[in-house]
């Protein structure tokens, strides 16, 4: 096995630890939804993935991208996909950090704040924890896209001087 090779495959084994878990994110805030008694348990579990997992790990793939460019031999700067595949990763993770993070701590705050059980008849959630479950709902999507985005640069590498 060569060096591309195995970066190839920590880089690659990196972006399904990381971001495979998110895409169930949606999934477990809807069933969530439906029983809005569930919900102070279904935050606490997408943020310690992201805090436990996603974050960390796609911060390490600067790491094994790095070592691909280096084992691979391509001209950085020549490379149109390879660019535009960083300034995404760059931007959905700076977004991730300063941005959807800190929404989904203070949903935690609030979601701890409400007394347990269901709320009275007729008496839907705070407005406050509605806004912020929009606020993340749309983070996610913006992050499910720049992640989508990368992938699609990575695998179809438009332009050549490939990590073939």
């Amino acid at each position: 096995m060569s060096w591309l090779q195995i970066w190839m495959l920590l880089h690659i084994l990196a972006a399904i630890v990381a971001f495979g878990p998110t895409f169930m994110f949606p999934l477990i805030v809807s069933v969530a939804g439906k029983e809005p008694v569930h919900m102070p348990f279904a935050s606490p579990i997408t943020v310690t993935i992201t805090e436990k997992v996603t974050l960390p790990v796609a911060l390490s793939m600067a790491v094994s991208g790095i070592c691909l460019i280096v084992a691979a031999h391509i001209g950085f700067f020549g490379t149109a996909w390879l660019i535009a595949s960083i300034v995404v990763y760059v931007l959905a993770l700076l977004y991730s950090v300063f941005v959807q993070r800190p929404a989904g701590e203070r949903m935690l705050e609030l979601l701890r704040a409400v007394p347990p059980g269901p709320p009275p008849q007729g008496q839907g959630p705070p407005p406050e924890i509605v806004a912020l479950g929009k606020k993340l709902q749309t983070g996610g999507m913006i992050l499910t896209a720049a992640t989508l985005a990368v992938l699609v640069l990575m695998i179809w590498q438009p332009g050549g001087s490939s990590f073939s």
